[in-house]
């Protein structure tokens, strides 16, 4: 019995992992979108100054 509750626990770990690894990798993406959108904005502002 104590060896399977501690396989279940090994499992919920493995996947409470997985999660917290996409999560992450969602957290960069967000990240790295918003910056190059922030970017963007201030190149076109200098753009605009340009003019």
């Amino acid at each position: 019995m104590e060896h399977e509750n501690h396989h279940e626990a090994h499992c919920a770990l493995h996947i409470a992992l997985d999660i917290a690894k996409i999560t992450l990798k969602a957290a960069a993406v967000a990240a790295a979108f918003f910056t190059v959108k922030e970017i963007h904005k201030v190149h076109r502002a200098i753009e605009e100054h340009k003019k």
